[in-house]
């Protein structure tokens, strides 16, 4: 056998493989991460957004200009760490839809949901790693296909606090 086909061979051989990896879901939305300050994370949204009000003393409102999301809402811990991210998405006639699928393999999330009555929840679990903290990844949504809303929230340390 040549050293080509033996290369074209191995190749063969991982393909399957590569291409069946599961898609490990991002940890940030527009940019924004859970391991961002919180003058980062308002830095951020000021260059793609708009704030648009207070919820709470820890809870924020923001509109974006995004192809797929209208709104983000972030919530702080007491010591302003960044304790959740949520990007709705656009509802208009020019919104650009993200599949589950897009977020994470859907074959590993963890689903909630009930199809039978419209809701759609596919979660999925990260471990702390690399300066980010433990995080829930959440797509819930209505459609079958596309998500409604986009979540990161911060497990472990801050987990305890409240939504």
């Amino acid at each position: 056998m040549t050293r080509s086909k033996f290369s074209g061979l191995l190749l063969l051989m991982f393909v399957p493989f590569s291409l069946n990896a599961a898609q490990k879901p991002a940890r940030q939305i527009l940019g924004i991460r859970l391991s961002m300050t919180k003058q980062q994370v308002h830095a951020r949204l000021k260059e793609i957004g708009k704030f648009v009000r207070d919820v709470s003393l820890k809870q924020e409102v923001w509109t974006v200009r995004d192809p797929s999301f209208s709104n983000i809402l972030i919530g702080f811990t007491k010591d302003d760490q960044l304790r959740y991210v949520s990007a709705i998405a656009r509802e208009d006639k020019e919104a650009k839809g993200i599949p589950y699928a897009k977020i994470g393999d859907l074959k590993t999330a963890k689903g909630a949901g009930d199809p039978k009555i419209k809701v759609y929840n596919y979660q999925w679990h990260l471990p702390a790693e690399n300066g980010e903290p433990e995080t829930l990844v959440i797509a819930l949504g209505r459609e079958p296909v596309n998500l409604s809303t986009y979540s990161l929230k911060r497990l472990g340390d801050r987990a305890g606090e409240e939504d």
